[in-house]
């Protein structure tokens, strides 16, 4: 029997081949094991975050004693960090996804921004910049169809703000 007489498996007679249902392309498939583990990473580490900030543990305490902020400074972060995952988990809502990530950027890179400024060693600013990275490699990883479909930049008043 030569290959021109096999017929194809079931799968791809029916018109759903096993790539579109893996990912149309391993490249596809690698991106989206990317997006995955990076938004698992950023969700984790922002639950934890959240819990740490919410109930105020000895590190939380210690480290605002450090950065000489005042206490009440954790409950916010314990919500934004607790509202960006809900933005993140909820199906739909691109433009509020678009914000959730634009937060815990602002929240990581303030973190190790903070950290820099009373001179603390690398070692505590360093772990807020791969967050910083985890959160925008998750940013850009995610599905097209995931995207915000018309972008600040299609309103004509920032258009305009933002041309040469």
């Amino acid at each position: 029997m030569n290959a021109q007489t096999i017929k194809p498996p079931a799968a791809t007679r029916t018109g759903v081949s096993l790539n579109s249902i893996a990912g149309e392309t391993w490249s596809a498939r690698v991106r989206f094991a990317i997006f995955t583990a990076t938004t698992g990473i950023v969700l984790t580490e922002s639950v934890v975050g959240a819990y740490w900030d919410l109930a105020r543990t000895q590190y939380v305490v210690d480290t605002f004693a450090v950065l000489e902020y005042p206490m009440y400074f954790a409950t916010i972060l314990g919500v934004a960090k607790l509202l960006a995952v809900a933005a993140l988990l909820v199906p739909r809502f691109p433009r509020l996804k678009e914000w959730a990530y634009a937060g815990l950027v602002f929240v990581y890179v303030g973190a190790a921004a903070s950290h820099l400024a009373v001179g603390d060693p690398a070692a505590k600013w360093v772990g807020p910049l791969f967050f910083t990275a985890f959160t925008l490699a998750s940013w850009a990883l995610r599905a097209p169809a995931r995207r915000d479909p018309e972008p600040l930049s299609a309103i004509p008043v920032i258009a305009a703000l933002t041309r040469d």
